[in-house]
């Protein structure tokens, strides 16, 4: 329970409620285990004034103050209850939010590497369902331990005042349930932990078939997506049965411990009576803090069961929070001389012997050396696979290099903090990213404090504000799924408009253009040229006129920067990329 007491120790803010839960609980099960003593007395005083002949109306006013006591005991009982409740739901919420919370921020810190080794879905599991399992037994399992464990004790001694010796015989039977539960708990925390790894497998199926219903079709994946999916639902199937055959196991057991606990209780009570060592209420009392004992006894068994889920839970989730975070060292918060139109004669970036390979064993660059000059325009050309997109991801520190330096502005980029360097450098991808909300929303994405004036200036330098304008509620249109309603050209406007609100020195354009038609890549090109103007720009395409207009071309191969030059100059050659670009003019794509 190592995950457990770690938990809670994370969670210390919140013990100050738990000790305010746990005193309102031993006040509400003090109450609860006084009322079976106070029936036993009425019990008995019917009794006694049965053999006496007294009356029945002289009888019942005997014990009118018994009843009114018991009355005020159960009230003081469900008082303090309802204070329980409403104690442990704020405090749940509040670890699980804490939780939820670091969940959050060290997936904003993770490398991108990590991402890349772990599934989508299993991810959206861990972050959905497992935090809910978490909060749910939270709920159920503190005050329900707590109050067991009290109801337990109390119980249990008001039972040895009563009679030792049928105290004896419960003991026997709660030390065999504690066995059981002992034996089950330990094999039950592996098949939550496999249960919850295949919902996880489930969830990542079902995103993949949504994200990528249209290639299914397309290419007639349906029977083959459906079969995927059944054999994920079979497996979750599988390991769901398991856990709910484990979690309903424990609940006979503890029952038929119970059970025979009752009825060696009444044998040898009956007997107790009849001989005198006891009185019928006495038995009765003792009958009602059986009940006490065994419901709680069962109500345990199943928080523990819970409690195995929640660990498994835990673990999937603390795994998480234990992944290395990337290293952001860099303290510098802004870079020198790094505003737009910054002086030509120095270099905006310089890769200088760069060394990199998404494992130590197998490199992927080598002495990589270029630099591109402040207001410069560079293509980075090669064939797909060739490193062009890894340059960039090193210049924005989605991962580490693990020799030489990277520069931006004389500056190496590992002494910025990951703030100050994306602040310098905007990106205008292939695959545009809009999220759920309104245009205007989307476009200040960068920046959210923007003035309207500040949104719809760029969104005209963008090429953006006509069609804009031209939709129910212009710039308040809300947009849903990724804004499949709108063409892949005018998502991509938006994104540049993005860009333009943002104001970075460096501009990124990775294959901007590519899923867009000849039309709509005019429209496009007009807009990134715009606001290429007085920035240093990088761009990864394939489209001839941008490869042509760039101040410089680095031509990438295999990792390997294999020939830098202008177009011309590199035609010049006769070598790589004139290879390259014959076949370009062939129909080839570069």
């Amino acid at each position: 329970m190592k995950l457990v007491k770690r938990f809670l120790l994370d969670s210390r803010s919140q013990w100050w409620r738990l000790g305010f839960l746990t005193i309102a609980l031993i006040l509400a099960a003090s109450f609860e285990i006084i009322a079976p003593r106070l029936l036993g007395d009425i019990v008995d005083a019917i009794v006694q004034g049965l053999e006496q002949h007294r009356e029945i109306n002289a009888i019942l006013d005997g014990t009118i103050d018994t009843v009114l006591l018991l009355i005020i005991f159960y009230s003081c009982h469900a008082v303090f209850t309802y204070v329980s409740e409403f104690i442990i739901a704020g405090s749940a919420q509040r670890m699980v939010l804490a939780l939820r919370s670091r969940v959050s921020h060290q997936i904003h810190h993770l490398p991108m590497s990590y991402f890349n080794q772990h599934n989508r879905g299993d991810m959206l599991s861990r972050l959905t369902s497992d935090l809910d399992s978490v909060g749910e037994t939270l709920r159920e399992g503190i005050p329900g331990l707590i109050s067991s464990f009290i109801g337990i004790v109390g119980a249990v001694a008001m039972m040895i005042w009563i009679s030792p010796l049928l105290a004896a015989i419960i003991l026997g039977v709660i030390i065999v349930g504690v066995l059981g539960l002992t034996f089950t708990s330990k094999k039950a925390r592996t098949i939550y932990l496999r249960n919850q790894e295949a919902l996880g497998a489930v969830n990542g199926g079902i995103e993949e078939l949504i994200s990528g219903k249209q290639i299914i079709q397309s290419f007639g994946l349906e029977k083959v997506s459906t079969d995927h999916m059944t054999d994920l639902n079979t497996r979750l199937f599988t390991r769901e049965r398991q856990s709910g055959f484990m979690g309903q196991l424990i609940m006979p057991l503890v029952n038929f411990i119970n059970q025979i606990g009752y009825v060696l209780v009444a044998i040898q009570g009956g007997l107790f009576v009849l001989r005198g060592y006891i009185t019928l209420g006495d038995i009765q009392a003792f009958f009602l803090y059986v009940t006490q004992v065994s419901d709680p006894i069962s109500r345990s068994s199943y928080i523990l069961t819970r409690f195995q889920e929640t660990h498994a839970a835990l673990g999937r989730i603390y795994e998480i929070l234990d992944a290395p975070m990337e290293d952001d060292s860099g303290t510098l918060q802004d870079v020198p001389n790094s505003v737009a139109g910054a002086a030509s004669s120095t270099n905006a970036i310089e890769f200088s012997h760069v060394n990199f390979g998404y494992s130590d064993d197998k490199p992927l660059m080598t002495d990589v050396n270029f630099e591109i000059p402040s207001g410069h325009v560079v293509a980075i050309v090669g064939p797909t696979g060739a490193g062009k997109t890894t340059i960039i991801n090193l210049l924005m520190r989605f991962y580490e290099i693990s020799g030489g330096t990277i520069t931006i502005h004389g500056t190496d980029i590992r002494k910025l903090s990951r703030e100050a360097l994306h602040r310098q450098i905007g990106m205008v991808l292939q695959d545009t990213w809009i999220f759920t909300g309104t245009i205007a929303e989307n476009i200040a994405y960068g920046k959210p404090d923007a003035t309207r004036e500040e949104i719809i200036h760029v969104a005209k330098l963008a090429m953006a504000d006509h069609f804009i304008r031209t939709l129910p509620q212009g710039y308040d249109t809300i947009l849903k799924n990724g804004a499949d309603d709108l063409s892949q050209g005018q998502r991509q406007l938006l994104t540049i408009a993005r860009a333009f609100l943002v104001n970075p020195s460096i501009l990124v354009l990775d294959e901007a253009t590519a899923n867009v038609d000849t039309r709509t890549e005019v429209e496009v090109q007009k807009a990134m040229n715009q606001l290429l103007k007085g920035r240093t720009g990088i761009v990864i395409a394939h489209r001839l006129s941008t490869i042509r207009d760039a101040d410089l071309l680095l031509v990438v191969n295999n990792g390997q920067i294999v020939e830098q030059g202008t177009h011309q100059e590199l035609l010049a050659k006769g070598g790589y990329y004139t290879e390259l670009y014959e076949n370009y003019a062939k129909g080839m794509t570069v």
